[in-house]
């Protein structure tokens, strides 16, 4: 059988007639748009949504009912818990800013209007972790102040444990708190009831 050895031409290229790929991504895009508003409107609370049915379909509602059923039913008393939190709470007693050297006179006058009853505590930390706040007394007998760990419950069950140190007077407060200063401790001034 014979051959054909003809050059053959290539077969002429079809040029791209497709729709452009901005199109493409314009169309996905407002479909997406299109199908996240749907979903947010499903997902609407109903109270946002407005009226469930037809303005025309609307009936007139019921009267509301007399005062005189309105007293067989009251609402229940509103029940406050401060009243038993607030005595628990303890009270911080701020740094003064500028302090003045008082006189031996000013002194003696402080002393005797200070009565048994002001005594404070200082708190150097509060921990989850019954270890941390055991680290913590540690390294406050290197420094020189014994204290004590304390474990508190709080809100519900929460365990804390608390290190403190005291009763102190004001004065011996003030003394120990600028000892844990300048050993890098921080801790609060807390007034005793």
């Amino acid at each position: 059988m014979a051959r054909d050895y003809k050059s053959r031409a290539n077969p002429p290229r079809r040029s791209r007639t497709g729709v452009p790929g901005w199109v493409w991504f314009l169309a996905g895009l407002l479909v997406g748009l299109f199908f996240s508003g749907l979903a947010w409107l499903k997902l609407l609370p109903a109270e946002l949504r407005g009226p469930t049915e037809p303005v025309a379909n609307l009936e007139p509602r019921a009267a509301l009912p007399e005062a005189d059923d309105a007293d067989d039913e009251a609402p229940p008393k509103p029940r406050f818990d401060f009243y038993t939190i607030l005595p628990e709470m303890e009270v911080v007693v701020p740094e003064p800013e500028v302090r003045l050297r008082p006189t031996a006179a000013q002194k003696r006058e402080a002393e005797s209007s200070q009565s048994a009853a002001d005594r404070y505590m200082l708190q150097m930390g509060s921990f989850r972790k019954h270890a941390d706040a055991d680290r913590l007394k540690a390294s406050l007998a290197l420094v020189g102040i014994q204290a004590e760990i304390q474990r508190v419950n709080i809100d519900g069950g929460q365990v804390f444990h608390r290190v403190r140190s005291g009763p102190y007077t004001i004065d011996k407060g003030r003394q120990l708190r600028s000892r844990l200063t300048e050993n890098g401790i921080n801790s609060l001034m807390i007034k005793l009831k």
